[in-house]
Order: structure tokens, then C-alpha cells, then sequence
């Protein structure tokens, strides 16, 4: 069951009058509607729950990527585009996060002052603080 919710799920949404019309092309009978797009994500969550009759409240858990379709090319283009944008910086925010604990637990084991690995990261004492605490710096 674990390797059905880990799996993502490809999901063609069409704009259709005023509805959303969305199809998970990879299962059979996949497929709903809702007047909004936040709605169309819970319908479609439930749907995929549905036919791969995963545990209730699965629903949260599954990997969805979207594929648009408004009616107007260019702006389905742009918008791929934008979207594809916000994923990448959300991978590098994470990255970025992981690497600047890392570093600043480091620093904060080699006794440096927090305001000191504040400016170094260029983050506020205050975070430093929450991420590598004054305990980190005496392990070692």
C-alpha cells in the first residue's frame, strides 16, 4: 500500500464553462470535476483514494503534478513554466536550509559566537539559535 501513495500521480486538468474538469489518465475511471481548482485537488485526491482503494486518509499523502489546459495555449505555457519555476526554488529552498544547518551546527561546535554565524550565513542569531543551540557547541 506504502508504494501506491508514494507513487505520483499525472493529472490533466481542463477548463470546461465554468467547471474544472480533471483525468488521471493512468487509471481507468479516474476522473471528477469542481467549480474551483482548490476543490478539483480534494475531488481528485478522494477519486485516486477510490480506485486504488488506499486507506482512508491516504487522500493527504499522495504525489499529484497538474497538467493544464484553460483553453488559451500560451497562457497553459506560461503558466507550466511558472510552476515548474516555483517547484525548482522549493527544491533549492529546501537544499539551501539543509546545507545552512549544517553548517551552522559545525560552527556552533567550533565555538563560535551565534552572532558571528548569524552574519557569516546571513541569517538572524535568533535562527541560528533555533537550528544548532548552545548544546550542539559542547558535543565533540
Amino acid at each position: 500500500m506504502a508504494d501506491l501513495i508514494s507513487e505520483n500521480y499525472h493529472v490533466v486538468v481542463t477548463k470546461e464553462g465554468t467547471n474544472w474538469l480533471a483525468d488521471v489518465p493512468q487509471l481507468e475511471g479516474a476522473h471528477t470535476y469542481a467549480r474551483s481548482l482548490k476543490g478539483l485537488d480534494r475531488e481528485v485526491r478522494e477519486v485516486i483514494a477510490l480506485v486504488e482503494d488506499l486507506p482512508e486518509g491516504a487522500e493527504d499523502d499522495l504525489s499529484l503534478s497538474f497538467e493544464f489546459h484553460t483553453g488559451d495555449a500560451t497562457l497553459d505555457e506560461a503558466t507550466a513554466r511558472i510552476r515548474a519555476d516555483r517547484a525548482r526554488l522549493a527544491t533549492e529552498e529546501r537544499s539551501l536550509a539543509e546545507h545552512t544547518l549544517a553548517l551552522a551546527t559545525e560552527m556552533r561546535k567550533a565555538r563560535m559566537p551565534v552572532r558571528d554565524v548569524a552574519e557569516l550565513l546571513g541569517i538572524s542569531s535568533q535562527r541560528v539559535s533555533q537550528i544548532a543551540p548552545e548544546r550542539d557547541r559542547r558535543a565533540g
